[in-house]
């Protein structure tokens, strides 16, 4: 029989004794799960050997179930590449035009600054870049504001000037997602990137890692 993990307690158990909800499995016995959750640390028994072997599996099956989420999306994003687009929903172009309208009043405030480059890509896309160029030093840096599936969105910072065949995976050094309700911390954390890459030269690959550091900790549950 199929198994799955409780979200609640972590353990593994035969879908039977789970109750499905969003796509996420919890224990049918709520007095059980509290209990277990109530005990003893299993992370302290260290030679438990059932709970280790339990651990093991579960994320297992957890990461199976992720990975064949991601080969969905990586299909729906190859469909939407030759053209058959699902239809965009009238509340993600509400609230792209919200964070279009927020980027464009930060290129006001860098118009005068050369360097900084703000772009637009027409609805097909419906994603903003930034690029920055520095003529005096060897750097391009590009970010991009790209709506996800409904009202989310990613920052995606990326070194420029790569050669063609380079994997994306390995330009992007900075990524994050948002949830809508969460769009002025974009607004944010675009700012910290814009300030950091104007200042001083050789502070910037430090606090931009400083700054990758802090938003990989920060946790919202479209994260998940």
């Amino acid at each position: 029989m199929e198994t799955k993990n409780c979200i609640y307690c972590g353990r593994t158990f035969d879908v039977d004794r789970l109750l499905e909800k969003a796509g996420t499995y919890r224990c049918k016995d709520e007095n059980d799960c509290l209990e277990y959750q109530a005990g003893e640390d299993p992370a302290d028994s260290i030679e438990d050997a059932d709970y280790i072997s339990a651990v093991v599996k579960s994320s297992l099956a957890e990461a199976t179930r992720r990975i064949a989420a991601y080969k969905d999306a990586k299909k729906d994003q190859s469909k939407s590449s030759m053209g058959d687009r699902v239809e965009i929903s009238q509340e993600s172009i509400d609230e792209f035009t919200w964070m279009k309208s927020a980027v464009e009043a930060l290129a006001l405030e860098y118009k005068e600054n050369k360097k900084f480059v703000f772009q637009y890509h027409e609805p097909k896309d419906r994603e903003y870049t930034i690029s920055f160029n520095d003529p005096d030093h060897p750097l391009h840096i590009a970010v991009r504001i790209d709506p996800r599936d409904g009202s989310s969105y990613s920052l995606i910072a990326a070194r420029g000037e790569t050669a063609d065949n380079t994997d994306p995976l390995y330009r992007e050094f900075i990524y994050k997602s948002y949830p809508g309700s969460q769009r002025e911390d974009l607004i944010q954390d675009l700012s910290v990137i814009l300030i950091a890459l104007d200042g001083e030269k050789e502070l910037i690959s430090g606090l931009l890692n400083e700054f990758r550091m802090e938003i990989e900790t920060r946790y919202y549950h479209s994260d998940e």
